[in-house]
Order: structure tokens, then sequence, then C-alpha cells
């Protein structure tokens, strides 16, 4: 298994690595097609959405359901979805292993971070509700950046913000988006098997790492 040395900080993607998501996201997708007056869609096909962004899990739902006619039903759709996540999106369940990795890694005093696409408000409350914010140095939204990933923009902002080099860092994700950010950015990349992948193999050479579970970085990490 390959290790890696002079490491000073490890960020995390959150929808399918450090939390399972999907069964809140996929309730809330479904109640808000039932409040457009809309067909359900099969949850599975629901989840397949999940890792580019609460509005292409919507806009995919919906185009779905109404025949491909989303933009009719997307701004209300959009307000329906934030209403209804809202109510639950703190219900989600961290991973086994993932809060014990993330607390370890902390003791050892590297820098930690999130870096999601997901917008800042469920962010921080699923976060929160988890008390996992206490053992994080920084938190990047989606909304917080003019590009989300796979662009390596709030992977350079975290390494900015933490006063420390790509080269010193690893970015751990479940989809292509997190491979090609952290790759893009210069960091080391690592995988998790679990997640939402959209479908899209994460078998590539641009990994540097592929573990089965998050406690597994410790035996890896300087």
């Amino acid at each position: 298994m390959k290790h890696f040395y002079n490491i000073k900080g490890v960020f995390f993607d959150l929808d399918g690595t450090l939390f399972e998501t999907a069964p809140e996201l996929v309730a809330a997708a479904q109640k808000t097609l039932q409040k457009l007056g809309l067909q359900t869609v099969s949850p599975n096909v629901i989840e397949s959405f999940i890792g580019k962004g609460a509005e292409n899990l919507v806009r995919k739902s919906i185009e779905l359901s109404a025949s491909g006619a989303s933009d009719r039903y997307l701004k209300l759709g959009m307000d329906l979805f934030y209403k209804f996540y809202d109510e639950i999106a703190d219900q989600s369940k961290a991973y086994d292993g993932a809060f014990d990795a993330v607390m370890q890694l902390n003791h050892k005093g590297l820098k930690l971070a999130c870096v999601t696409n997901k917008p800042k408000h469920f962010t921080h409350k699923i976060l929160k509700e988890h008390k996992m914010d206490q053992l994080l140095d920084f938190v990047v939204s989606g909304d917080e950046v003019e590009k989300k990933k796979p662009d390596p923009m709030s992977i350079h902002l975290t390494c900015h913000t933490l006063q420390i080099k790509p080269i010193e860092s690893i970015m751990v994700g479940d989809s292509c988006h997190d491979i090609d950010a952290g790759y893009n950015a210069g960091t080391f990349v690592v995988t998790v098997p679990y997640g939402y992948q959209s479908g899209q193999s994460i078998k590539s050479n641009k990994v540097d790492l592929a573990v089965n579970n998050l406690t597994d970085l410790l035996a890896v990490i300087n």
C-alpha cells in the first residue's frame, strides 16, 4: 500500500465520502416532484444524480419526470427542494470510520478541511449536527467559490487559507469530480469505494491510493 510523507493537510469531500446523504436528498427530491404535481422517480435514478450540485439533481429529476420540460418547473422546484431538504438534512449519517478517522488525523496535528460542492447552509448543518465541524480547520462549499469541483479553485483556496502547498495535501473523495479537482490542483488523491459516482468509474491513473475505509488513512500518512 502506498504511503504518503511530509503531508500537512487532508481535505475531504462531504456527500458520499464523510456522510451518506442520499436518503435525505432522494426524499427531498421526491417530495419536490410530488408538490409540483409530477410523477416520482426511482430512488436509484435520483441517487445517480448526486454529486454535481443540488441544481443538477433537481433539474435532472424534473427532466425525467416531466419529459424534458425542466425550465418551466426549475425555479419553484429549487425553492421546494431546499425547503424539504432543510427539514431533514441533518439526519444524514456519517460513514463507518469517518468520524474516528477525522478525529485521529486531527490529533496527529494535520490541517483538515471539508471541500464540497454542497451549499454552505447544508454543509454546516450536517457537520455541526455530528460535531465534525469542531475537528476541521476550514470548510469551503460550492456556493462560496466561482467554480465548483472538478475545477481546482476550492482546493487552491483551501491550501492558501491553511498556508500549505498542494503537494503537502491529500484530497479524499468518492467521485471523478474529486479526483479531477485534486489532480488538477496538484494534491495527492485518495478514493473511497462507496459514495456517489454518477455512473462513472473512479479507477484512474490520477488516483494515488484507493482505500476501503477512511480509517485506512491513519496507517499511510506520515
